[in-house]
């Protein structure tokens, strides 16, 4: 799971246009060992919107990118008490999101081009790939797809990064960054299957603890430890500490590969990829592309085959034995 910034390519501060301040915009996390991250689409859009910066109409539904801005994530950040190094910066790139086209509002006529432009989420899910890992594996969390199992009065903990905000100390030539993840367990107090795009409603669950913003794109898990929905929004109600939160119902939307990547929707925490297998047909590797499978089996050694398959991935996070 990692923190959601814009981050200034020219003096490395994060960037809220907005406030004016130096914050984060939200969390994203893994959901394939090769990079591919999951977050609430409305992460992304309530920054460009700030800036004015459209996205890219037609079924690629690609990001503008701000000039000398760049959307990425803290890669291993840590958690510390005190101060440490920080984590990797690294970018995010190949988004796939599902903005609502404006110009086919029954009021279109009279929008002005801002208006036209304000972009907004028809399913509140957004997905990335990390660039910069340079082959390396990440962590990523088990997720359940298309198998609706969740219930009122089910236990569910979301995670996520409330606070995160930059800023250079006088005389240091080094940005000094702060951060906090925070989990918050609830429990399910409605289901709504509903969804109809072309009005903006999508399948969701409203548990009663209220998830702070900054929370917004984060996992939130049932109790056997799989994701079942992303954060998407939350509230506190006056007079009452407990609140409310609604999140995009993962489990009950269908498996699409450009949204999910490589995970096997029918197993949580499988991964789907071509395998490099050896004489007793055991996995020896596993890669997201055929063409990388075969050159990893034809540089080390013979007795080795590519197939497609299934496995569950060494770096699934799982919860520890009790």
């Amino acid at each position: 799971m990692t923190p959601v910034f814009a981050f200034d390519l020219r003096d490395g501060m994060l960037v809220d246009p907005v406030n004016g301040q130096s914050i984060g915009l939200g969390t994203s996390f893994y959901v394939t060992p090769f990079g591919h991250q999951l977050s609430a689409m409305h992460v992304i859009t309530d920054f460009l919107n700030g800036l004015g910066v459209p996205i890219r109409p037609g079924p690629d539904k690609k990001l503008v990118q701000p000039d000398r801005t760049w959307i990425g994530i803290y890669q291993d950040p840590g958690l510390v008490y005190g101060a440490t190094l920080a984590g990797s910066v690294l970018l995010a790139t190949d988004f796939v999101m599902f903005p609502f086209d404006q110009s086919q509002h029954p009021l279109a006529v009279t929008f002005t081009s801002e208006q036209l432009n304000h972009v907004e989420p028809s399913l509140d899910l957004a997905s990335w790939n990390v660039s910069g890992l340079n082959e390396k594996r990440t962590t990523f969390l088990p997720m359940r797809i298309g198998r609706a199992r969740l219930a009122e009065g089910d236990r569910v903990m979301a995670l996520g990064y409330p606070g995160i905000k930059s800023w250079r100390r006088p005389g240091a030539r080094i940005v000094s960054f702060e951060e906090e993840m925070r989990g918050s367990i609830g429990r399910v107090t409605k289901i709504d299957r509903t969804w109809d795009q072309a009005r903006k409603v999508w399948p969701t669950f409203t548990v009663d603890v209220h998830w702070k913003p900054g929370m917004s794109g984060g996992p939130v898990f049932n109790e056997s430890g799989d994701v079942v929905g992303i954060v998407s929004r939350g509230g506190a109600v006056a007079g009452e500490t407990a609140g409310w939160g609604h999140a995009l119902w993962l489990e009950a939307l269908p498996y699409k590969q450009d949204i999910y990547g490589c995970i096997d929707p029918l197993n949580p925490g499988w991964i789907c990829g071509w395998g490099v297998c050896n004489n007793s047909q055991s996995l020896v590797e596993l890669f997201p592309t055929q063409e990388a499978a075969n050159a990893f089996a034809q540089t080390h050694g013979p007795g080795l085959s590519v197939r497609y398959v299934s496995t569950q991935h060494p770096a699934r996070l799982v919860r520890p034995a009790r």
